[in-house]
């Protein structure tokens, strides 16, 4: 018995409990007018899971690949760079999303002007600079969605202490914003937006 377990325990990758899905962003930063940006895309309103919505480039890891492997490889496919316009400087918390998924977040420099990146129109709709100064001195605004277990019927509560008077814990997800004049920055993107900020205030 204790083989069967040795070799399990040995074949056996680790990952963080409930992790169903991972990806990986990048958080381009690019020079504009010799003022450093955040450079954000609005998502192409033709995809199918959040068409229009403004994010970083990136995207989910491929079988055995590192993380910061595939927030280069998206990087690249979704902005039309190369490996050798992109200086990896660090990595940011990663983020355990309420869906089960974990985004890892790394921060790196685009080597190229704003117009000389030929985005891919079948993801991109548009880019968006944000001057970090801009971000700095804009308060992000935060909003919590509370939520409780919807618990099925055949619960069997009777193998639990008080039973059906339990105390589940209820669950606080906060929602954050950076609202602009014309432009909205919210959700996953605006979480690692503050954590970017707050790590260099």
């Amino acid at each position: 018995m204790i083989d069967i377990v040795v070799d399990a325990i040995k074949k056996h990758l680790p990952n963080t409990t409930g992790v169903r899905r991972q990806s990986a962003i990048l958080m381009p930063l690019i020079k504009i007018d010799g003022i450093w940006h955040l450079l954000y895309e609005k998502r192409a309103l033709t995809l199918s899971t959040q068409p229009g919505e403004i994010c970083f480039p990136g995207g989910g890891l491929e079988s055995g690949e590192r993380p910061i492997d595939a927030a280069i490889r998206e990087t690249c496919e979704e902005l039309n760079v190369t490996l050798d316009d992109i200086e990896i400087i660090g990595q940011i918390d990663s983020i355990m999303t309420s869906f089960d998924m974990l985004i890892h977040c790394y921060v790196g420099i685009l080597h190229l002007t704003l117009e000389e990146i030929h985005y891919s129109k079948d993801e991109v709709d548009a880019l968006i600079p944000v001057s970090i100064d801009a971000l700095v001195t804009h308060p992000a605004k935060k909003y919590l969605i509370r939520s409780k277990f919807d618990i099925a019927e055949d619960f069997p509560f009777e193998n639990i202490p008080n039973g059906k008077d339990y105390n589940f814990k209820t669950m606080s997800y906060p929602i954050v914003f950076y609202e602009f004049e014309h432009l909205t920055i919210w959700g996953l993107t605006a979480r690692m937006t503050e954590q970017f900020v707050e790590l260099i205030k």
